[in-house]
């Protein structure tokens, strides 16, 4: 025990030793952070100050601000660079462990303390984080971890932070240190057999720190240090980009010969972060490494060349642009330092696109005539429409969030959006009464509908158009024309809605009939779908065809006693059932939507009977539920008012039924299908995360039929 002591107290000792000496003179490892940081704060205070939020600026491992050759560390580079840019904006909070870096820092940065603009604490970093959370409310906060280890990194502390409310601006800074992470893995220990409790606990404090027992499939591999290194900084930007998808990394080294000291890592919710980043860290890390490996030597002018990868940045381009042909400059620009972050600058970027523009290898259109950030970008061999018809089609793109808030750059609509455009109208679920509806692609081919059901929102939609909910087709021309432009340039498979403002089936008196038409353009290509929505029984000319292995169909029902009170002008629930039987015996993927749910008298029964209806012809390939709501122009906008008389509460897509009524119909009818049907295909519509979470259903995979 005594001898367990001793050692402790010496590894303690010489720690505490090794940390006061790193501040003795700034390495050139050092100046690569401090670079760093310094030009990043700068670019960070003049956007942040505009969300008109108190900046809370956390230096969790600070130092004693200055080192011993007069050099500024990080607290005062913070306080300095805060003081010309947000002067009386922001707050700066320093904490230390060791006495000596507390007390020297306290006299480094006395006038920003005098100016109450920072305070320097003697302390342990967890026992701060462990209480920030509970205090820094809505403010924006910048979380700087420079440990002189790993402890104090734990990604348990980290999460409140990382998983703050996007309203919130936060952004993390890491500095990870790869001999702190070799020490823990204990490789040579493992390989050896000789597993200790010291061992164990060296291992669970490398789990607690990157958030997981992952890294070990790497780290106790025969694979070289090197490549340990990044993979595991890999994984761990992928754990973090979960909650803070704009993330990135940078090696810290003397030279490209020697080995890697850190990785500075960093996290945000704003693209810009991740723009910002890529041009200073790649500026700091290859201008000084360069400089050290080969400064006075013949190399010396030709040194960023020979350390940096060699990648072809014009084929970077050109993949890109072939992949979403019409996206902007920018977006161009993040989708490649996304793929390969710190590779080239911005400025090499613009240059480059400008070269392949001016020897015609792009097309690009803009407004201005300008190729500025906002120019769409195309590929030389790009047509406008596969059909060369006077019709200009465009794509356009842009980042959508998904319910794990992490963006996409997705397809938001072609030309005008008046045919295809993405459904966007329920913003990502936040709080518990927020909804959950991904956003999917709308085919607008029509609109109106025949059966004129009491409750439906299109009757707020179009109460102001003339004709009301009558149908209107759009021009066929028009329709092939975007439909064909979306499947020559979208690569990322989508289910296109062609029921969301029209039920899909009610055009099968046309010639052609719309379900053959859009089928067949559709049947040319296998990355997309068409779905169809309908409670329609039209489904002849459907049966007639051949094949069509890219359509899906979604009926929606309801109780019989439902239908006939409320839904008065559309087929029966059984007819419909009975089209939707023909269709998936046909080998067609057939998908039930049961919404809106009403709790009438006697409702389980009524709906019971519906479920044992629909199994007893065909199990569908998902199930649907929702309950009934009413956004307030659906409720002006509809004659038969009735149906309000069951909607008690208000939440961001208009009035509910009251949440405990739903919880009980939603778990009633999904403990009745797992019992006797043992059918869990099952998701919610338009429906709040308070009930997905009090049903145990988890919200962020939904699987509903409106999605591939």
């Amino acid at each position: 025990m005594t001898r367990r002591i001793k050692c402790a107290t010496l590894i303690y000792e010489t720690s505490m030793r090794k940390e006061s000496e790193f501040f003795k003179g700034k390495r050139p490892w050092s100046k690569i952070k401090d670079q760093i940081i310094s030009e990043y704060l700068i670019p960070y205070f003049t956007k942040v100050s505009k969300l008109n939020k108190k900046i809370v600026i956390v230096d969790a491992f600070a130092g004693p601000g200055m080192f011993e050759d007069d050099t500024k560390g990080s607290p005062l580079i913070i306080c300095e660079t805060a003081e010309k840019i947000v002067p009386h904006n922001y707050f700066a909070i320093f904490v230390n462990q060791d006495k000596g870096c507390y007390e020297k820092l306290n006299r480094n940065i006395k006038k920003f303390v005098d100016k109450n603009s920072a305070k320097s604490l003697y302390g342990k970093t967890t026992d701060l984080l462990s209480v920030l959370r509970n205090i820094i409310g809505d403010l924006t906060l910048l979380l700087y971890l420079d440990p002189f280890g790993l402890k104090g990194c734990e990604f348990k502390l980290l999460e409140p932070y990382l998983g703050r409310d996007k309203r919130f601006s936060t952004e993390i800074i890491i500095n990870m240190s790869m001999p702190t992470l070799h020490r823990y893995a204990t490789w040579n220990a493992i390989k050896s057999g000789k597993i200790t409790n010291q061992i164990k606990s060296l291992n669970q404090q490398l789990s607690n720190i990157l958030g997981g027992e992952d890294w070990k499939r790497i780290m106790w591999t025969e694979i070289p240090a090197k490549e340990k290194e990044s993979q595991i900084v890999e994984l761990y930007v992928k754990r973090l980009k979960k909650y803070l998808p704009f993330a990135g990394y940078c090696p810290v080294r003397e030279k490209i010969s020697t080995r890697t000291k850190y990785y500075i890592i960093f996290c945000s919710r704003h693209p810009d972060a991740l723009r910002l980043m890529n041009d200073i860290m790649h500026n700091s890390y290859f201008g000084i490494v360069s400089e050290h490996s080969f400064k006075g030597t013949l190399f010396e002018k030709q040194a960023m060349d020979l350390i940096k990868p060699s990648k072809n940045l014009t084929e970077e381009i050109s993949k890109i642009i072939k992949k979403y042909p019409g996206i902007k400059r920018k977006d161009c620009w993040l989708e490649i330092i996304k793929r390969n972050f710190m590779m080239w600058t911005k400025s090499e970027f613009i240059s480059t696109v400008e070269h392949l523009v001016k020897r015609e290898d792009l097309k690009f259109r803009s407004p201005t005539k300008r190729l500025n950030e906002n120019a769409q970008l195309y590929p030389k061999t790009y047509n406008q429409n596969p059909n060369h018809s006077s019709i200009k089609t465009k794509i356009h793109w842009d980042y959508f969030l998904d319910l794990n808030n992490k963006p996409e750059l997705l397809l938001k609509k072609v030309n005008d959006g008046s045919i295809i455009t993405r459904f966007d109208k329920t913003p990502v679920p936040q709080n518990p009464s927020d909804v959950v509806c991904p956003h999917f692609l709308e085919l607008k081919w029509a609109y109106g509908c025949p059966f004129d059901c009491s409750w439906c929102y299109l009757k707020g939609t179009f109460r102001f158009k003339p004709d009301g909910l009558k149908p209107v087709f759009k021009d066929i021309d028009k329709i092939k024309n975007h439909v064909e432009s979306f499947i020559l340039n979208a690569e990322t498979p989508e289910l296109l809605n062609t029921g969301e403002i029209s039920d899909s089936l009610m055009a099968e008196h046309l010639d052609p009939p719309f379900s053959q038409f859009i089928i067949e353009l559709f049947e040319q290509q296998r990355i997309h779908k068409v779905l169809f929505v309908t409670k329609s029984v039209n489904v002849k000319n459907i049966l007639g065809l051949r094949s069509a292995n890219q359509a899906i169909f979604s009926f929606s029902l309801n109780a019989s006693s439902v239908a006939e009170r409320w839904e008065k002008k559309a087929p029966p629930p059984l007819k419909r059932l009975e089209a939707a039987r023909k269709l998936h015996d046909r080998g067609y993927p057939v998908r039930i939507r049961i919404d809106p749910l009403v709790p009438i008298k006697n409702w389980k029964e009524h709906y019971r009977q519906l479920i044992d209806d629909m199994f007893d012809r065909f199990i569908p390939e998902r199930l649907t539920f929702g309950s009934l709501r009413g956004l307030q122009s659906t409720i002006n906008g509809t004659n038969d008012k009735s149906w309000t008389g069951f909607l008690k509460e208000y939440s961001n897509w208009g009035k509910k039924i009251d949440f405990e009524t739903r919880c009980e119909v939603y778990a009633f009818l999904i403990s009745y299908l797992k019992e006797k049907y043992q059918y869990s295909s099952i998701a919610l519509c338009k429906e709040s995360i308070e009930v997905w979470e009090k049903l145990g259903m988890d919200w962020r995979n939904i699987k509903c039929n409106c999605l591939l």
